[in-house]
């Protein structure tokens, strides 16, 4: 299992400085391993430490790695493949630098462990370390790849790691992968929504939006991402779901909602060039809604505004894309002080599977 963040992030340096925003859909690519070995820590092999020996060495480390603990925890998820029976054995991990591999991808440290999952009950703790995953040193190997062949995998499936601590004790331990919880918001919030715990989020994102902080609204905003999302391969590549909050009633009309989202994706695509080396034209970024008003929609078990449109982005890789998108709006969820939007978007076609995935999550969602 995996801290799961989003759009915007809190990334290092340059790219550590990201905003929650942005994480996720300008860093999500990176997840491939090369990013993970980065971090400021370059004397810090721990593939040559002897493990027995509580060294100056390893605590200087140690107290290095933990300058980017919080960093680490918004960075981007691993891939994982999006059937239904995919579980967990709920750690999250990053692989550190190495000098002597010539990638120099080192062993994998632990930085959190979820509460009540495998790992917790078998007594793995954050800053233990993973030497070897089913008998198979992971120091030189790709990081993706351990993931999500090796760690993540089907429900009811084992996971033998072995596992080195700070006392120089190294055992091997034996897990069981159970699913992801799902995802369920605040019991304080005035509705309730459920994501299936395979999806990846960020952190909720409170206005003003550190990607877009003109757009004059008080609220935040959740984000979800599908399991394959920086997957360009996979006909789940950048698709997504927000929840919006506002307080007031705002009940924009199909202009206003284009205006804004325009100016969202036109900061996105400034975040997204500085961060990925390349320079966005923002006048090739587009927004397009109109509402469907010819029949009647329902969002959270009430009547509820629908619009429908297209908006064309830059990727990360600096290409552009365009995405088809969904939208719910209602007033007076849960409170009478309030505005509810879902925003469903996704690069497929309207009937397409990854639609039906999209659709689900937004039918979860009920007014309290």
């Amino acid at each position: 299992m995996t801290v799961r963040t989003h759009f915007k992030g809190k990334n290092a340096s340059k790219s550590m400085e990201l905003t929650v925003e942005t994480n996720r859909i300008i860093k999500r690519e990176d997840a491939g391993g090369s990013r993970a070995n980065r971090f400021p820590i370059t004397d810090c092999n721990y593939h040559s430490i002897a493990i027995g020996v509580f060294s100056s060495q390893i605590i200087r480390c140690f107290f290095a790695w933990l300058a980017v603990f919080l960093t680490l925890l918004v960075s981007s998820a691993p891939l994982r493949a999006s059937a239904d029976d995919r579980g967990t054995v709920g750690i999250f991990l990053r692989q550190l630098f190495s000098e002597k591999e010539p990638n120099h991808r080192g062993v994998l440290a632990v930085l959190h462990v979820f509460e009540d999952s495998p790992a917790a009950k078998a007594g793995i703790h954050s800053s233990d370390f993973i030497f070897a995953v089913n008998g198979v040193p992971v120091a030189g190997r790709e990081f993706s790849k351990i993931m999500d062949k090796e760690i993540d995998g089907p429900v009811g499936g084992t996971v033998r790691l072995t596992v080195a601590r700070f006392d120089g004790s190294k055992s091997e331990i034996t897990l069981v992968r159970t699913p992801f919880p799902p995802h369920v918001n605040p019991a304080s919030d005035p509705f309730a929504y459920v994501v299936p715990g395979i999806w990846d989020n960020d952190p909720r994102v409170p206005f003003p939006l550190p990607w877009a902080p003109t757009l004059p609204y008080h609220g935040f905003v959740d984000l979800f991402f599908s399991p394959n999302f920086n997957r360009t391969d996979s006909p789940e590549y950048h698709s997504y779901v927000i929840f919006m909050s506002l307080e007031g009633t705002p009940m924009l009309s199909a202009e206003q909602l284009q205006s804004d989202m325009l100016t969202w994706f036109r900061g996105l695509a400034v975040e997204r060039g500085g961060a990925h080396k390349f320079t966005p034209d923002l006048s090739k970024v587009s927004v397009t809604y109109k509402e469907d008003s010819a029949s009647l929609q329902t969002f959270g078990g009430a009547a509820a505004r629908a619009f429908s449109g297209t908006e064309t982005i830059y990727d990360t890789h600096g290409k552009i894309i365009t995405l088809n998108s969904e939208v719910r709006m209602i007033s007076g969820c849960g409170t009478s002080n309030n505005t509810v939007f879902f925003f469903g978007m996704s690069p497929e076609p309207r009937d397409g599977n990854m639609w039906k995935q999209l659709d689900a999550i937004r039918d979860t969602f009920r007014c309290r």
